[in-house]
């Protein structure tokens, strides 16, 4: 947010009289709000996945837990489910992100075949 309140575009709109709300929504918060999302997403699935290490630390019962309890036991169908439970929340997560980011940037596409 600090990098695009410097920028030109947002003084030329001070200077035009634009009110500071306006601003801030309208060309400062939307040209910010791209990044974070992109690294918001990035960490949701991250700790999404490193539960099983919390779960284990403080040993709280959930799928973390069960993730160690079934490597040990070495019941693979359990690894495998949980492991594929992971993986989708990660890619429906990252999913999430990538189809939000046409609609807070219209210079984005959703493939119209750009080079």
């Amino acid at each position: 947010m600090l990098d695009e309140l410097g920028r030109e575009h947002v003084e030329v709109a001070r200077a035009r009289g634009v009110a500071g709300r306006s601003v801030v929504r309208r060309h400062v918060l939307r040209n910010a709000l791209g990044p974070i999302v992109t690294v918001g997403g990035t960490m949701l699935a991250g700790l999404l996945i490193s539960t099983s290490i919390v779960e284990t630390a403080f040993d709280v019962p959930g799928l973390g837990q069960l993730l160690v309890q079934s490597v040990s036991a070495k019941d693979f169908a359990v690894v495998q489910a949980i492991t594929l439970l992971s993986v989708a929340a990660f890619v429906l997560v990252n999913l999430v992100v990538d189809l939000l980011a046409p609609l807070i940037d219209p210079r984005l596409s959703l493939g119209e075949g750009s080079s």
